[in-house]
């Protein structure tokens, strides 16, 4: 029976052909915005004129949300439209639930975390939208995925050489030098095939990982245009990829690959998850198998680094991640260098505190500071250029301050604040600072600071309410509704 146009076209979607496909895909994409009239055909169950199923080519009832979850590892343009489309559809819990179950998030996580990964921004871009929900970011928290890449985990080098090796000539010179590759290349294939079958990792650190590895990218990279045209090249690399190319390979035996992707929005995905307490409990663990005693085995130590980063998405979402992470008052030892009057610590001190000072520092005003006030800051802090600027964004300046309160719900915090210099920053902050919101924040915050404590102020019982709690609207920049 004849279907209207719409409804036929979304057939498409599950045809055999891969043409066929990217073409419905192509056109079905600007259904997902939210004002469009046909969005409702993407979510709703599709019917024909008797009230029957809609069925893809194989008979089977057509739910386009799985479809599209499906056409996400597709070809690359059906790829991108198909995330696309679910990035704009996840704005209701009742949607996001259906596209964020478990499999499908194991999915995002592995392919985000591949380094070749064309369209790992838009998985990150969808995955700080699933993550708003508090039972996805939960999934996420105890999930786990294969520590392999997403990608062929075989080295076309390596196949070479142990296919040529079925040739060798045991009459040549170089047979035994060659004879020694071959093993080489074929020991490497035999671990990369069965080492790491049921080795698997944290989705978190995982995520963390690329989130590493993506900072290097420029922040150009990740936008749609540039997106668009890494498809393309990849479609002219593989129209040549008979033409031989040096390849730098790695200890592994697989080829380096340089990521592409900047992963900033996964700056976001930690700030979600950290609005939860197990969340929270992660960035201040160490990792396993990792030595606790250095900085980078705590998931917290690597993330701080970018609280100044050129993006705004991932300065924000870091910010926001370690302002979650600062109502544990029980790691504020480990976040922050001792005090001289502390004891020794059985672990590192992150130090946390030059990540948090340095946006809040204007150069020019500071070295208008007498030199003994300058030396008293963390010694990143001193000697700043005059030209660097004091963080623009005002929502991060107030969050900067709010973590900077929160450190001083305990006594160690305040201590440490007081000891390294935090009253000089934020002092000549409030001097600059046209927002009357975060300037009244600054003003708690010395009050805190210079005030005498006492015996009740030294039990860590306080608590300090925050202008802006987890429980409210999200800043706008951090969420992604439509492409």
């Amino acid at each position: 029976m004849a279907l209207p146009a719409s409804h036929e076209l979304l057939v498409f979607l599950a045809d055999a052909n891969p043409q066929v496909r990217q073409l419905a895909m192509s056109s079905i994409v600007s259904f997902s915005g939210k004002n469009n009239p046909n969005r409702r055909l993407l979510i709703d169950p599709l019917k024909d004129a008797h009230g029957k199923p809609v069925c893809t080519p194989k008979g089977e009832p057509l739910d386009v949300i799985e479809q599209l979850k499906k056409l996400c590892n597709d070809q690359p343009l059906t790829v991108h439209d198909a995330l696309s489309a679910l990035i704009n559809l996840c704005d209701t819990a009742s949607v996001a639930a259906r596209i964020g179950d478990e499999e499908f998030l194991a999915f995002l996580v592995t392919y985000i975390g591949d380094s070749v990964s064309l369209l790992a921004d838009l998985a990150c871009m969808l995955l700080s939208n699933l993550t708003k929900f508090e039972s996805i970011a939960s999934r996420l928290l105890t999930m786990e995925v294969e520590d392999r890449p997403f990608y062929s985990f075989l080295s076309p080098l390596d196949l070479q050489v142990a296919l040529r090796g079925l040739d060798a000539d045991p009459s040549k010179p170089d047979y035994e030098e060659q004879k020694q590759a071959v093993e080489a290349a074929s020991k490497r294939l035999a671990n990369s095939m069965h080492a790491n079958e049921t080795a698997k990792v944290p989705a978190l650190v995982k995520l963390l990982r690329a989130f590493e590895e993506g900072a290097t990218v420029e922040t150009s990279r990740s936008s749609d245009a540039d997106m668009r045209a890494r498809i393309e090249a990849a479609k002219k690399e593989a129209a040549t990829a008979s033409e031989a190319k040096p390849v730098d390979m790695g200890p592994d035996g697989r080829p380096r690959i340089q990521r592409k992707s900047t992963c900033n929005f996964l700056a976001s995905v930690f700030a979600n998850v950290t609005v939860l307490p197990r969340g929270r409990e992660f960035f201040v663990a160490p990792m396993e198998g990792t030595d606790p005693q250095l900085v980078d085995a705590y998931p917290v130590g690597r993330m701080m680094v970018y609280t100044e980063h050129a993006d705004l998405i991932r300065r924000g979402g870091v910010i926001s991640a370690l302002k979650n992470i600062f109502f544990l008052k029980h790691a504020h030892k480990l976040l922050l260098a001792p005090t001289p009057a502390a004891a020794p610590v059985d672990r590192p001190s992150l130090d946390v505190l030059p990540y948090l000072l340095m946006p809040l520092i204007d150069g020019k005003e500071l070295a208008k500071v007498d030199i003994e006030d300058q030396e008293s800051l963390p010694e990143a802090c001193q000697l700043v250029d005059e030209n660097k600027p004091r963080e623009k964004d005002s929502a991060l300046r107030l969050m900067l301050v709010e973590c900077l309160l929160l450190l001083c719900t305990s006594h160690y915090g305040r201590e440490s604040l007081r000891q390294r210099g935090a009253y000089i920053v934020v002092r000549e902050a409030h001097l600059a600072e046209d927002k009357e919101q975060i300037a009244e924040a600054i003003v708690r915050l010395v009050n805190l600071l210079k005030r005498d404590e006492t015996d009740a102020t030294m039990k860590d019982d306080q608590d300090i309410q925050l202008p802006a709690q987890d429980g409210e609207e999200c800043d706008p920049d951090m969420v992604i509704e439509e492409l």
